[in-house]
């Protein structure tokens, strides 16, 4: 990835066979005096039960 400075960063999660789905990073606006801007983190979180995990993790309940 590439910033507006030009500086590259590169993110690497570890390899797991056993995660099913994984949120790579989360990309959202903050605040900063008062203007907007947008931010992107590496989170790298997994889930071994797969897309389900992954929507109860969140609030979403799965029948």
């Amino acid at each position: 990835m590439r910033c507006v400075t030009g500086m590259t960063w590169t993110f690497r999660p570890a390899a797991d066979p056993a995660i099913r789905a994984m949120v790579m990073a989360e990309f959202y606006r903050h605040a900063v005096d008062g203007l907007p801007v947008w931010k992107l983190r590496a989170l790298g979180q997994g889930w071994a039960d797969g897309l389900g995990g992954l929507a109860r993790a969140h609030g979403v309940q799965i029948d």
